[in-house]
């Protein structure tokens, strides 16, 4: 058992990348994003576009983050679950890396596994970079590339998530946790899945399996 588990509105309630944006972006970021929402745009490029309108130095960002983490209940008991099972638990996110990884951090938690956008920084704001599993740049479909990454361990994946980036990869999953939109898209294309509010929810049923 392998589980994929979403970042943004999911290990944490909250979403991180939009406060970020609402606090920081210079410039029409909403427009970009109801693109993204109206699928016109992959959530992998609106990250780019979006994230290059925030001009702020990493440190002054990852201060801001550390100081809105919303960690959802039962994510540190779930995770030490999976870890004395012998349940390999990553992390796959089209947030990223600057501001997860403290989020990590400030958990106890910074070697879980992690794949999620690359950034650097300069003057012209936050530089965005996704890769697949072979190291190639790409700019759609980076969960699902990884679900079917992780698929070739053998072994079934239960996919945790809860927007509209998850539905991809959620409705190639063997068992799908959603909480959210992602629960309403879900319903939509008649995918089975199981609600969740916090982690001691899926701890319940992920024992039963």
């Amino acid at each position: 058992m392998i589980i994929q588990c979403d970042f943004d509105g999911t290990v944490i309630r909250n979403n991180l990348s939009v406060l970020l944006r609402e606090k920081y972006a210079c410039g029409d970021w909403q427009k970009i994003d109801s693109d993204y929402l109206h699928g016109h745009l992959t959530v992998e490029q609106s990250n780019k576009l979006q994230f290059a309108l925030i001009k702020e130095p990493r440190e002054r960002l990852q201060e801001f983050v550390r100081q809105h983490i919303e960690l959802r209940p039962g994510f540190v008991e779930f995770v030490r679950y999976c870890q004395e099972g012998a349940i390999s638990f990553t992390i796959v996110s089209s947030g990223l890396d600057f501001y997860i990884e403290p989020v990590l951090i400030e958990i106890g938690m910074p070697d879980l596994e992690l794949h999620c956008g690359q950034t650097s920084f300069n003057r012209d704001g936050i530089v965005v970079s996704y890769y697949d599993p072979d190291g190639n740049i790409i700019n759609q479909g980076f969960k699902k590339k990884y679900l079917n990454w992780l698929k070739k361990r053998g072994e079934d994946i239960i996919y945790l998530g809860d927007g509209l980036s998850d539905l991809e990869a959620a409705c190639q999953a063997d068992r799908v946790f959603a909480t959210g939109l992602l629960l309403d898209l879900l319903a939509t294309h008649s995918i089975a899945r199981s609600a969740f509010s916090d982690f001691y929810d899926i701890l319940h049923q992920v024992r039963l399996l």
